[in-house]
């Protein structure tokens, strides 16, 4: 982000409050456009210390907005690590749990096949089973599962 602009903007807005209670003072007093030396001198005065003070003012919550979102995009890029992190492992653990079901089916397969006496029975009811098991899944399983990846993602995040 850019802040450049910010202590000019600041100086700008408070010289134009220090000018208009120049002018107020002005009206109280009688003052039209001239002033006797000393009032001129005292708001010039007054200008000055107020722009020494401005311009230490900005630095300091240019810094101080500069290292807020410095800690922020380091805070964003730490979850965000953890979550992708997360990701990848239930990713893998996912792929892993596939190839070991793959497997077991197929080896479910095989052995059945062999008690029917036909390997196409086996690899028959296997496929029943793992239908069966689906669609379980799919009904009682649903919500109990997008609750556990939820409040996973959550206290990662947290």
């Amino acid at each position: 982000m850019n802040f450049s602009k910010l202590p000019s903007i600041i100086k700008l807005i408070l010289l134009k409050i220090i000018e208009e209670i120049e002018r107020r003072i002005n009206e109280k007093r009688g003052v039209d456009g001239e002033q006797d030396n000393f009032a001129e001198s005292v708001f010039n005065s007054l200008k000055f210390i107020v722009l020494d003070q401005v311009d230490e003012m900005v630095d300091d919550v240019v810094g101080f907005v500069k290292k807020q979102i410095n800690d922020l995009t380091t805070i964003v890029a730490q979850k965000s690590s953890v979550i992708f992190a997360s990701l990848v492992y239930v990713l893998i653990l996912v792929g892993l749990l596939f190839f070991a079901f793959a497997f077991f089916g197929i080896a479910l397969s095989i052995y059945l096949g062999e008690i029917f006496g036909n390997y196409s029975f086996g690899f028959l009811t296997t496929g029943v089973l793992t239908l069966i098991l689906v669609f379980i899944m799919s009904n009682w399983g649903r919500k109990s599962i997008l609750v556990r990846i939820k409040n996973q993602l959550l206290k990662s995040i947290y």
